[in-house]
């Protein structure tokens, strides 16, 4: 099972690592395209589109990553208020819905992926673009993170970051 969670934590900071590489793109087109506008120079053509896109995978990318290092939502306020005992029970099922909720995404995701492979169809703007590759992120950043959310009491990590012997009182 170690070896499972090991490969769940490098892919998803394989990703991670992606997405930054592409948040580092996004900057040079958009400076890019500002300085050619600011110059009187007509400005690139694909550059809006691209960062569209982008920012798309770097959502889906990221993902993992950010559910690995606790970086989604978490609203703790009721962890907080309940007794240790009922926190954890609470939290697995926390995990699993999570989990459940994610892996079903990545199932509809992948249904529609496989759709757009078999329909051939393109997403027409300033240049063309597959509809398959706006897909294609999708399903394995939300696996991923179902699989992070599952590998949570594997690791016999927490969401919970407060105070550890909390019984209630705010």
């Amino acid at each position: 099972m170690a070896a499972f969670i090991s490969l769940i934590d490098g892919l998803s900071r394989a990703l991670f690592f992606l997405a930054c590489l592409l948040v580092a793109a996004m900057v040079l087109v958009v400076a890019y395209d500002v300085g050619t506008r600011n110059l009187g120079m007509r400005p690139p053509i694909w550059a809006v589109n691209s960062v569209e896109y982008a920012m798309l995978y770097v959502t889906f990318l990221a993902l993992p990553e950010l559910v690995r290092t606790r970086g989604h939502v978490c609203v703790e306020l009721l962890l907080v208020a309940i007794g240790s005992t009922a926190r954890k029970h609470l939290e697995k099922g926390l995990h699993v819905l999570a989990a459940l909720i994610c892996l079903y995404l990545a199932w509809r995701s992948g249904v529609e992926l496989w759709k757009t492979i078999q329909s051939g169809s393109y997403e027409v703007r300033s240049f063309d673009m597959p509809m398959w590759a706006l897909f294609l992120s999708m399903p394995f950043g939300f696996l991923l993170g179902g699989l992070q959310f599952i590998a949570f009491p594997l690791r016999g990590d927490s969401f919970f970051t407060g105070p550890a012997d909390s019984k209630g009182g705010l």
